[in-house]
């Protein structure tokens, strides 16, 4: 949802720079261009921090499932034993 949200904005940011650049004046293409460079870059930064936070959740998500198993398993030993004794 959220992804999508970004994904029309950032569509929409590049139809506004492009008819920017269709109606600036002479001389301003240079700025028009160091303005298109700054929203790809800030885009770019934007979609790797969202891959490691991603990659972040996946990590801690193996791992609490690692641990919920490990526990799992300890509980059910600790049961066995102490019906066994």
């Amino acid at each position: 949802m959220v992804e999508q949200q970004i994904a029309d904005s950032n569509r929409r940011v590049a139809e506004l720079l492009e008819f920017a650049s269709k109606n600036a004046p002479a001389g301003s293409e240079q700025a028009v261009a160091l303005l298109r460079s700054a929203v790809a870059a800030g885009n770019a930064a934007f979609d790797t921090t969202s891959k490691v936070s991603r990659q972040a959740s996946d990590w801690a998500q193996a791992n609490f499932a690692a641990a919920t198993k490990a526990a799992t398993t300890a509980v059910a030993s600790a049961t066995r034993a102490t019906k066994a004794a």
